[in-house]
């Protein structure tokens, strides 16, 4: 295996064949709503009322938590999870279909996410978190180049039902990994200050949130439709994308574990900017759009390493990691609102969408501070939190 820790090695393959599940089916969705007959402006809304849903369903995880625990109610988000792949299949538009699709969807991340973060801070070793996250991302990103080449072959050929019910079975796989980890400890009380110790956590996963929810909806549409509307052509790019970034996570986060942390801040923040300019000015041509996805999707290992390494280990020094995610998690969900309803906004106004992805850039330069400042208090590459005892 990658590591002496087995526990992440197992939490590896899981998440692997999660990655696999979803690049083969769930970054199809967009498209699938886009060609469902969902105009841009109705895709953002349903984006927001899921994840507002997330935010108004998260206590459940606090409750079936405290009555299963930790891996039973992770096992439970993966199994949910599974269910929006045949479920999308029903959605012929805006009505009852797509509100069961936007309940069912967010009722899985809220369990699966929040669990799968507690998991991997809690398990996972401070002084390798940057190489384990790497690994990681590595093994996604592998699963990155099959899945989608995969996904768009089978929407093209065989139809959306075999599609996204292979994606079923793989993500009912996923659950098998699970079964052999152990279960960390959870504070059945919240301790002092356990959720006021998780502001870095909010505040860093609002920012995520923000950046990804928008630009990242927006580009997925252009992208589709400059290749076409065609699902094999859209899977082909994403597969031909993801060959380029294969390694990028793992170099980085041996690059963070060398203490270099504060250095691939302003490294990536850099490049995620210069990313999101190249999309706007992309005019939705054909070659500029596969020579800017393949490009970004290049250097895409940098982003998760680089604030995720912060994170875990803020979590595993927190008075309850547990609390500390569910805290977190509320704040990439607002920040995804905020982010899908200005989203909604300007493609009612008619303006280019490609305004959309401009609005990421301010939180770009908010992450990279954010960052900063709590890489430097730290003094190692890892955000300082205090002990408590």
């Amino acid at each position: 295996m990658f590591f002496a820790n087995r526990d992440i090695n197992r939490l590896a393959i899981h998440a692997t064949l999660v990655s696999l599940a979803w690049s083969m089916a769930g970054i199809f969705f967009t498209v699938y709503l886009l060609r469902a007959g969902l105009p841009p402006a109705q895709i953002f809304l349903a984006t927001a009322a899921i994840l507002a849903a997330r935010f108004a369903l998260r206590p459940l995880v606090i409750f079936v938590t405290s009555k299963i625990g930790l891996r039973y109610t992770l096992i439970l988000g993966t199994f949910l999870s599974a269910i929006p792949f045949p479920a999308i299949v029903l959605v012929h538009g805006v009505g009852l279909a797509l509100m069961l699709f936007c309940v069912i969807t967010s009722l899985s991340q809220v369990f699966y996410w929040t669990c799968y973060h507690v998991y991997f801070s809690s398990l996972g070793d401070i002084e390798h978190r940057g190489k384990q996250i790497g690994v990681r991302q590595a093994l996604g990103t592998l699963a990155g180049v099959i899945g989608p080449a995969a996904g768009g072959i089978m929407l093209t050929s065989v139809g959306p039902w075999f599609a996204f019910s292979a994606a079923f079975a793989i993500q009912i796989t996923a659950i098998f990994p699970l079964l052999r980890v152990r279960e960390p400890k959870i504070a059945q009380l919240s301790p002092h200050g356990a959720f006021a110790d998780a502001k870095i956590g909010i505040r860093l996963f609002f920012a995520d949130g923000w950046i990804q929810s928008g630009s990242a909806t927006a580009w997925i549409i252009i992208m589709f439709q400059a290749l076409g509307a065609r699902y094999d052509n859209f899977g082909g790019v994403l597969a031909l994308a993801a060959l380029g970034g294969a390694f990028g996570g793992m170099v980085l986060g041996r690059f963070m574990d060398m203490g270099h942390a504060r250095r691939s801040v302003w490294l990536n923040a850099g490049i995620l900017a210069a990313g999101l300019v190249f999309k706007v000015a992309c005019g939705g041509h054909p070659f500029a759009v596969i020579s800017i996805t393949v490009a970004t999707t290049l250097f895409s290992g940098l982003y998760l390493p680089y604030w995720m390494t912060a994170v875990y280990n803020a979590a595993k020094t927190a008075p309850c990691t547990f609390r500390f995610h569910f805290a977190s998690e509320g704040g990439w969900d607002a920040g995804g609102v905020l982010a899908s309803l200005a989203a909604a906004a300007v493609c009612a106004a008619k303006l280019p969408i490609e305004v959309v992805i401009m609005l990421a850039l301010p939180m770009v330069v908010v992450q990279a501070l954010l960052l900063d400042a709590s890489y430097k208090a730290s003094g190692r590459g890892a955000i300082a939190s205090p002990v408590h005892t």
